[in-house]
């Protein structure tokens, strides 16, 4: 029987799903007592499969999260130190004697994102060794001296999976199978792209498109796990039996700052709240912590431009005893070509200190928008200055009067500049 508590949660989550907004699994706990657990919508839609609190998920970079578990687990065996530089355990690496371990699990290594500095998304079908990845950054530029400052880049992570396997002598799955998974069962957790995991998706107008495939391959230790909503509750309790106090405090702890956001070790971090998020093709998750609440909030789905975050902040509002809002469908216009050509054309913005191209364009009667990285997809005209796309979660977008473009990017507030 449901509480009065878990009702408003049913009716928020059901009023996302029921406006396409949402399809997935979410999970709310106060410590080890489950508040709410449920599936909602499809794992598999053309097959009629039903996504339930069991179901596996494709998590993104909720990895790096797991990746630093796995690092700070060989420092506490002795195997490294964090201020090792990664010449030690990488010889050869282009300026490895300058980049450290702290530096690639805090994004401050200079090293550019191989996701966004390169043609991804036309390659991510392709399987590719990590040598391969390593190789197809490894001679860029740095954008900055190591430590200098932040710049959020999966290519670090993909350094620290090759660290993790030379000092275990395990492959990267198999190293976290056995010191993550099986200790905490986690029985349906491990490298994603196995049977039974949900059908990625995009959301279009209210129908869902499968999403191009991606080869796991090409996430590695960035991305490349998979997890349900009650394997992820597990990982939340026991990650005191994972790790000791110091190296639960270096995990949490904000070490560098970025574009208001506090980043620890795979994880961004606020005042009470720890999150570790992730989105890619067909999938985005969160997982959020609040410390005063002991308090545990998890969102999966199978819908890449879900409203993921939305639904996390709003179930936490429930939690607490705090204001939320359900969700309402968004009304949109017709704009004339001429208005949308003023919008047209490159823009920069950064996030958690990592810039990145958006390119704005007209097809026919429609504003289309580009963000490396991501697939392309349509902007839709809410106000003559107002748009929406989907794209790893939910963006509005204000073209202002300045020729900047305002963006609310899940919750987010990100600026864009004309290039």
């Amino acid at each position: 029987m449901f509480s009065r508590l878990s009702r408003r949660m049913d009716a928020l989550v059901s009023a996302y799903a029921q406006l396409g907004r949402f399809s997935g699994a979410v999970l709310v706990a106060r410590g080890d007592r489950r508040l709410f657990a449920k599936g909602y919508g499809h794992a598999d839609h053309e097959h009629g499969v039903a996504n339930t609190p069991a179901t596996v998920f494709r998590i993104g970079s909720q990895t790096k999260t797991f990746t630093a578990i796995a690092i700070l687990r060989l420092r506490e065996q002795g195997t490294l130190r964090v201020t090792d530089p990664i010449a030690r355990h990488l010889p050869g690496y282009p300026h490895g004697a300058q980049i450290t371990l702290h530096h690639l699990l805090t994004n401050t290594s200079g090293i550019p994102d191989y996701v966004t500095a390169g043609d991804f998304t036309r390659v991510m079908g392709t399987p590719r060794t990590r040598r391969q990845l390593i190789d197809g950054f490894k001679d860029r530029p740095l954008l900055f001296e190591p430590g200098a400052r932040m710049s959020y880049s999966n290519s670090g992570w993909i350094l620290l999976g090759e660290v993790i396997e030379r000092l275990s002598g395990l492959t990267y799955g198999e190293y976290l199978r056995r010191n993550v998974f099986v200790p905490l069962t986690m029985e349906r957790s491990g490298l994603a792209g196995g049977a039974g995991t949900a059908v990625g998706y995009m959301s279009v107008d209210g129908r869902l498109a499968r999403t191009p495939y991606l080869d796991n391959s090409n996430q590695d230790a960035a991305g490349a796990l998979h997890s349900t909503v009650e394997d992820l509750h597990r990982w939340d309790r026991g990650l005191p039996r994972l790790l000791r106090r110091e190296s639960l405090t270096e995990l949490f702890r904000p070490h560098v700052e970025a574009d208001g956001t506090g980043y620890g070790y795979g994880c961004a971090v606020s005042a009470d709240r720890v999150e570790s998020a992730g989105g890619t093709i067909g999938f985005v998750s969160v997982s959020a912590r609040y410390g005063d609440d002991d308090l545990f909030v998890t969102v999966l789905s199978n819908i890449e431009n879900a409203a993921s975050s939305e639904i996390e902040s709003a179930l936490a509002a429930i939690a607490r005893g705090e204001p939320y809002e359900l969700p309402s469908r968004r009304v949109f216009v017709t704009l004339a070509p001429d208005l949308l050509d003023r919008y047209t054309g490159r823009y920069t913005m950064r996030y958690m200190g990592r810039t990145s191209t958006m390119d704005v364009t007209r097809e026919g009667e429609q504003l289309m928008v580009e963000v490396q990285g991501l697939v392309r997809t349509e902007l839709r005209p809410m106000s003559e200055t107002r748009f929406f796309a989907r794209m790893k979660g939910e963006v509005e977008l204000d073209f202002l009067a300045n020729g900047e473009v305002a963006l609310n990017w899940a919750g987010r507030e990100v600026t864009a500049r004309s290039a």
